[in-house]
């Protein structure tokens, strides 16, 4: 008599345990990535204080190596020898860095980076 029940609320079981799952699931919070700089016309002037990492990924243009994160946006960055060793060093250590430069236009219509002038670490 036992298994006439067991398999009476075998799919029962089963629809329980999936609603609790599906529940858990929509509870769960979906990692947002974090905003991209909007697009500035070329030539503007970009100077911000914030953190820098290697660009990982493929870039719009050959020119960008790093990624800029700022207070609320990211930015492609693309700079010069000089500057290239001050923000890769900045990038190893995590150090926060202030950043001058323009802002150019890659070869692809959404392809915006700024080309850094100046660059040093802060405290």
């Amino acid at each position: 008599m036992w298994m006439f029940f067991g398999m009476k609320n075998f799919p029962f079981n089963w629809l329980i345990t999936g609603i609790v799952m599906a529940g858990m699931a929509g509870c769960a919070q979906i990692k947002k990535p974090p905003p991209q700089a909007r697009a500035a016309p070329a030539g503007l002037r970009f100077d911000q204080v914030g953190r820098v990492s290697l660009y990982a990924g493929e870039p719009c243009t050959p020119q960008i190596m790093f990624d800029f994160h700022g207070t609320r946006s990211t930015a492609s960055l693309a700079a010069p020898r000089n500057e290239t060793d001050i923000l890769t060093d900045a990038a190893k250590k995590n150090r926060r860095v202030h950043v001058l430069g323009k802002w150019r236009r890659g070869g692809q219509s959404n392809c915006s980076y700024v080309e850094v002038t100046a660059a040093e670490v802060t405290r």
